[in-house]
């Protein structure tokens, strides 16, 4: 998988960005059925009035957004609308897997990106130092801005996302403008903090961690709140809401998801103790459930949804270790190893 360096302002990225996506976005993305399902809210005042708030909240994101259009040659409407996916059609195929484990040595967090397998090959690695002194890392997918993947920063911040699939829509920023937000802060407190702040108008799950605590936290934010849990010492997440003070929210929950909630607890009961890096990449390597496992290569996934990449990353006190296992052979994955040093 490709790793795309970068330095400079956030118009910069953006273009960046684009420019990575301008092939797929025109003869893929732009045509897909996912996107031809959003352009009912195009010349919406929903999406007016979500291009007004981003520029009066995020306005860096804003410029982002802007270069990200402008790199890829499409009409920023267009951008937005794709970066607003989640918020208006939550059962798209974005969907993953998370593992947190607290260890008394360090934190570990594990997670599979699924995603579209159309899009198997046209993601990529972002590491990004910005103007503002923050390096960034983010698997990326085209046409999207960075944060709501697998993600960390130099502020020794870790966090996966998984998909929610809310059966209702709320008012507030889009979810992945919030997570690219998300992506800066310095440490777990400061990211509830933020999701606490703004409201938003679709659903994350977070599995989040810093290397200031090193305690890993299970987040579910749909728009209506907010859930925060420890992971003591292990919590797994497939993309639907778990919490029981969230069990009223109304949600879609497809047999995958519930699968791979179900195989991982008991997977993870097993282990206990004895949970290690190898043995989380393990767990989300496997196969065992036939038809809806928890590492996804079916072409027929009746969420629509391929293992893309998996990330393993080790927490230690002053820094981050992370390996990504890129899925683009199935039985040969590409093993990267970043370090982020702490600032």
């Amino acid at each position: 998988m490709r790793i795309i360096t970068f330095e400079g302002k956030p118009y910069q990225l953006g273009y960046v960005l684009g420019k990575q996506a301008k092939t797929v976005f025109s003869r893929y993305i732009i045509s897909s059925h996912h996107f031809t399902k959003l352009l009912p809210w195009r010349e919406s005042d929903w999406l007016n009035s979500i291009d007004k708030q981003i520029q009066q909240h995020f306005p860096r994101i804003y410029n982002e957004l802007q270069g990200l259009a402008d790199g890829c040659e499409q009409d920023y409407k267009d951008i937005l609308l794709w970066n607003c996916r989640g918020d208006l059609l939550p059962t798209g195929p974005e969907g993953c897997t998370s593992i947190a484990v607290r260890k008394t040595d360090r934190s570990i967090i594990a997670h599979n990106e699924d995603g579209d397998p159309n899009l198997r090959g046209h993601c990529f690695l972002l590491d990004a130092r910005l103007d503002n002194d923050i390096r960034i890392f983010s698997f990326a997918y085209p046409g999207s801005i960075p944060g709501h993947t697998i993600c960390a920063n130099s502020h020794g911040l870790v966090y996966t996302v998984n998909n929610i699939r809310l059966s209702e829509q709320g008012s507030g920023l889009p979810r992945m403008v919030v997570s690219r937000a998300l992506l800066e802060t310095t440490n777990s407190s400061e990211f509830v903090d933020l999701l606490k702040k703004h409201q938003r108008s679709g659903g994350f799950h977070y599995t989040v961690a810093d290397t200031q605590t090193q305690q890993p936290l299970s987040v579910e934010a749909p728009f209506q709140s907010v859930s925060v849990n420890k992971a003591n010492p292990i919590s797994v997440h497939a993309n639907h809401l778990v919490h029981t003070e969230l069990e009223n929210i109304k949600q879609n929950i497809t047999e995958s998801s519930q699968c791979r909630q179900n195989r991982m607890e008991v997977l993870t009961q097993q282990l206990s103790g004895s949970i290690d890096e190898k043995k989380c990449f393990e767990i989300l390597q496997d196969i065992e459930a036939d038809a809806l496992p928890i590492f996804r290569t079916e072409p027929d996934d009746p969420d629509e949804e391929n293992t893309l990449a998996t990330g393993v990353f080790t927490l230690s006190d002053n820094s981050v270790e992370i390996q990504i296992y890129s899925m683009e052979d199935f039985n040969n994955p590409l093993q990267q190893t970043l370090s982020l040093a702490v600032i």
